[in-house]
Parts: structure tokens; sequence; C-alpha cells
């Protein structure tokens, strides 16, 4: 199945190799929202975001490591990622991968998340208590 990615190496895996990758970035996706929910503030969000820019390729080389032999032992993550590797993932100035793509959504949604309970937390701070 094509998603307008051609080229990519998602394209390179078998259906159930890809439905178990989404399932993992999904649940990635979701812990980290659900993360970022209890935190409160941009900056957290972004913190957050650079914090799984930085150091899940070393959970998706776990899942690689499971389908595919061979693979070693080793640690994939490497320096933290600077601000312009962030700007451009937010930007989706990044490669053209889904992999790229998904983070900048990741990350614009941790971003609406921190507005949102702003906005909440200021609401209920002007509501009149009794």
């Amino acid at each position: 199945m094509e998603f307008g990615y051609t080229g990519d190496s998602f394209q390179t895996l078998t259906q159930s190799e890809q439905l178990g990758l989404a399932g993992l970035s999904m649940f990635l996706g979701g812990w980290i929202l659900a993360l970022g929910n209890r935190l409160t503030g941009l900056g957290w969000a972004i913190g957050v975001f650079w914090a799984f820019i930085w150091l899940s390729p070393q959970v998706y080389y776990l899942y690689y490591q499971m389908i595919f032999d061979g693979l070693p032992w080793q640690m994939v993550v490497k320096d933290p990622p600077g601000p312009v590797r962030i700007v451009h993932l937010l930007t989706f100035q990044a490669e053209g991968t889904l992999s790229a793509h998904g983070k900048g959504v990741l990350g614009w949604g941790l971003i609406g998340l921190a507005l949102w309970r702003r906005r909440q937390d200021r609401a209920q701070a002007q509501r009149p208590t009794t």
C-alpha cells in the first residue's frame, strides 16, 4: 500500500511489519501526548518533543531488531538534536519521509495541547469561587 511516500523505508516493510511499526508509532505518540497533557507550558511541550526526537530512535531500533535477523545490539541514540533540527521538523522542512512528517505532526500536537491547557487553566482561574 503506497501513501505517497514512494521510496520511503516504510515501503520496504511487509504489510505486517508496517502494521507493527504503525502500532508502535501510535503507542509512542499517544504516550507522549498523554505525558504532554500532564505538563503545562509551551516550554514543557517543546522539551518533551525534543526528548522524543532524541531518544525514540532507540525504541524503533529495538523494533527493527525484532523483524530483521542479524541486527547487532547497539546504541543508535546520537547527540541531542539542535534547535535547527527541531524547527525543520515542526515546519516540515526536514527530509520528506513519513517519519519526519509524523514527528512534525506530533510536535504540533504537543504545542496545541500545551496552548489548550494554558487556556483551560486561565479560564478556570477566572471563574468566581463560592
